[in-house]
């Protein structure tokens, strides 16, 4: 019988958000069996509680963000692609402002502090998203098709592919177990990624306040704009597939399936997920 986990004391650290440029406190809490992960907004009245839920995303651009009412957590994938990687199904995240630390753009740091916690099993049998049968979902056409595709499996399993039409890029995939040593080993030190002709759009769109290039990988037509360049050589496909666990994992269990992934990104993510809870509904 696998265990549901949490983390064995309190433990906090503080950093500036990567698309609102505010500087916050996560305070990381255990959490009791059956609870899974809540965030909770101590800035706000009440200090209203956001579970980590597909049914509360409330934003999708360049990053996954949860919310009820005027209550809304930015930008949780990373976080949430930690728990997943570690094992840990309930916590309680406390911050003092509306978007998680980026740190240095990667999972490195929430794996680091989480350890330094420790993470103890409970005295409840982890309960997971299985498939009976192949759950598909398809978006667009031609080259620009995304597909995400699910079969029945005793484990997670993630093959992702990537094709950019890009001098530095081109075309990149991984296949990984997912487990606690393939995370930390194989994706946790990926980083969040845009190219430099982006970066003006992404302005204006009032995002990437906090992003500087010693938390985001800057990639242009004929080099990676950062000191210490790729930490993988291929570290953008496993980057995707970081942000793809935390986007799984707002499920509310965590997944056991072979999951085949082509071009995908955060709202198809979510799509996708929303498909994968309505066939384990039906089982």
């Amino acid at each position: 019988m696998v265990k549901q986990c949490t983390i064995a004391k309190e433990i906090s650290c503080s950093g500036i958000g990567l698309h609102t440029g505010n500087m916050t406190r996560a305070v990381f809490k255990p959490a009791p069996p059956g609870s899974w992960v809540k965030f909770v907004r101590k800035d706000m009245k009440n200090s209203p509680h956001i579970p980590a839920l597909y049914d509360h995303v409330v934003g999708l651009v360049r990053g996954t963000s949860i919310g009820i009412k005027k209550a809304v957590v930015y930008t949780v994938e990373h976080l949430l692609s930690t728990l997943c990687g570690l094992g840990i199904d309930n916590i309680e995240v406390e911050l003092n402002n509306n978007e998680p630390p980026v740190f240095d753009g990667s999972a490195d740091y929430f794996v680091k502090i989480l350890q330094e916690a420790g993470i103890v099993e409970q005295d409840a049998e982890r309960e997971y998203v299985t498939l009976s049968e192949p759950v598909i979902y398809r978006s667009g056409n031609g080259r620009h098709t995304v597909e995400i595709s699910a079969y029945p499996a005793d484990e997670l399993k993630v093959d992702y592919k990537i094709n950019y039409n890009h001098p530095i890029v081109g075309k990149q995939e991984v296949s990984i177990v997912v487990n606690r040593d393939t995370f930390i080993k194989e994706l946790s030190l990926s980083r969040t990624y845009c190219f430099d002709y982006e970066i003006e759009k992404i302005k204006s769109l009032g995002l990437g306040k906090g992003g500087r290039l010693d938390n985001t990988l800057v990639i242009g037509i004929d080099r990676i704009h950062n000191p210490d360049k790729l930490r993988y050589d291929d570290e953008l496909v496993r980057h995707k597939v970081l942000d793809f666990l935390g986007d799984i994992y707002l499920l509310g269990k965590p997944l056991k399936a072979h999951v085949v992934a082509k071009r995908s990104g955060h709202a198809h993510n979510i799509s996708f997920v929303k498909k994968i809870a309505a066939a384990h509904t039906k089982k």
